[in-house]
C-alpha cells in the first residue's frame, strides 16, 4: 500500500468523523422529510417504510451535506485562487472525488422514492395484476442488471481496494481505490432497493399517474 500524503489522511479522516457524526446527530432528524415520496399522497403520509429503506434513506441525508460542502470549498477555491493568487492543489479533485459518490449514490434515492423516468402510456391502461407483471419485469431487469455490473467489476474493485491505487496527481488522493468498491456497492444495492420496492408496492391499488407530477 503506498504511502499517503498527511493532507489525504487529514482530509479522510475529518470526512470520515464528519460523516459519523452526521450519521448519529443530524440524519435521524432528515429521516422523515426524507421518506416523504414526490409522489406521495396526503393519505399516505404514513405508510410504512422498511430497514432497506431507511438505510438508502441515511444515505441519501449524506449526500445533502456532500453538495453544499463542495459549494464551500469551490468558494474557497475561487477566493485564495483570484483574490489571494495562492490556488489548492486539493479543491478541484476532492470536488471531483465527492461529486463521483453523489453520482453513484443519489440513484439509490430515486429508486426508494420511485422517481426515475417511466413510460407509463401502457401501464396506465392495464389492469392491476398486469401491473405487478410490468413491475415484475422491471423488477428483473434492474436486479440482472445491477447484478452483472457488481459481478462484473468486482475483481477490478477488489485489486483498487488492496493495492490502494491513488489518483496519480499532487495531492494524489485514493480516489481509485474508494471509488471501484464504491460502484460495487452502489449496484449491489440498488438491486435490493429494486426489490424492496417490488415487495413492498405489490398490495397497493392501481394508480393513475398525473403527467403533471413529472413537470
Amino acid at each position: 500500500m503506498p504511502q499517503l500524503e498527511t493532507s489525504t489522511l487529514i482530509w479522510i479522516g475529518c470526512l470520515t468523523t464528519g460523516t459519523v457524526l452526521w450519521l448519529v446527530f443530524v440524519a435521524p432528524r432528515l429521516i422523515p422529510m426524507l421518506e416523504m415520496t414526490i409522489h406521495q399522497k396526503t393519505e399516505d403520509a404514513g405508510q410504512k417504510i422498511t430497514i432497506i429503506d431507511k438505510i438508502t434513506l441515511y444515505m441519501s441525508s449524506i449526500l445533502m451535506f456532500v453538495v453544499a460542502f463542495i459549494m464551500l470549498i469551490m468558494f474557497y477555491e475561487v477566493v485564495m485562487r483570484y483574490l489571494f493568487k495562492a490556488p489548492t492543489l486539493w479543491v478541484e479533485e476532492l470536488s471531483r472525488w465527492l461529486g463521483g459518490v453523489i453520482f453513484l449514490l443519489a440513484g439509490l434515492y430515486a429508486m426508494q422514492q420511485r422517481a426515475h423516468i417511466r413510460v407509463v402510456i401502457v401501464y396506465d391502461m392495464v389492469s392491476r395484476p398486469v401491473q405487478r407483471i410490468f413491475d415484475l419485469v422491471a423488477t428483473g431487469c434492474v436486479v440482472f442488471f445491477c447484478y452483472a455490473a457488481a459481478s462484473g467489476y468486482s475483481k477490478n474493485a477488489l485489486t483498487k481496494l488492496s493495492t490502494w491505487e491513488l489518483y496519480g496527481s499532487a495531492w494524489n488522493p485514493p480516489i481509485p481505490a474508494t471509488m471501484k468498491p464504491l460502484i460495487v456497492i452502489a449496484c449491489t444495492w440498488m438491486a435490493v432497493q429494486a426489490i424492496n420496492n417490488f415487495i413492498m408496492d405489490w398490495s397497493k391499488p392501481k394508480e393513475l399517474h398525473d403527467p403533471a407530477d413529472d413537470l
